[in-house]
């Protein structure tokens, strides 16, 4: 009796995962200007961290229920990205970085991340992809619809651009370091 519970809580786990791939931006030689990103004077709006101020130009597929773009471009500008968005038809050819988002969403007691697919381009190449679909996965008990949407975006993000947050600020009562 207890090989057959094992086994059948082994089958239901087994069947609750969702399909995650990701291929990582990698970060551009800033010794060579032609592969680097366009950097401004003076760093991003928010400071030197993270993408500098790049400006990442976003794509977004017209597709009906493609949502939760605000949640992907805030996802962006908090790695300092200075983003700006495309009209559907733009090529990638028409920025130095593009990123192409299509996003679904699905309801299951409340809305959740459906499926996501971003695609990075720097000077018309693909550099990274993310791909989350929360269908995918084999049955069973699927804990991914309750997940927050904005959540699941940002582990995208980080993960197609790692390393790119801002520091932490230091906790309250303690003096920043001294340089």
């Amino acid at each position: 009796m207890y090989k057959a519970m094992l086994a059948g809580l082994g089958l239901l786990i087994t069947g609750c995962s969702t399909y995650q791939a990701v291929t990582p931006v990698d970060r551009p030689d800033h010794t060579d200007p032609l592969v680097a990103f366009q950097v401004p004077a003076g760093g991003g709006p928010l400071g030197n961290y993270g993408a500098n101020g790049t400006l990442l130009c976003v794509v977004v597929n017209p597709v009906t229920g493609n949502d939760f773009v605000e949640n992907f471009l805030s996802s962006l500008r908090r790695r300092n990205f200075e983003v700006k968005v495309l009209q559907a038809q733009t090529s990638i050819a028409a920025c130095p970085v593009v990123a192409l988002y299509t996003a679904r969403s699905a309801w299951y007691w409340t809305a959740y991340l459906n499926s996501a697919d971003i695609t990075v381009f720097r000077n018309g190449d693909r550099v990274g992809k993310a791909i989350y679909n929360a269908n995918r996965s084999a049955g069973g008990l699927n804990l991914s619809n309750f997940v927050q949407p904005s959540s699941k975006l940002d582990e995208l993000v980080e993960q197609l651009f790692p390393g790119m947050l801002p520091p932490p600020p230091p906790p309250a009562g303690t003096a920043a370091p001294a340089a």
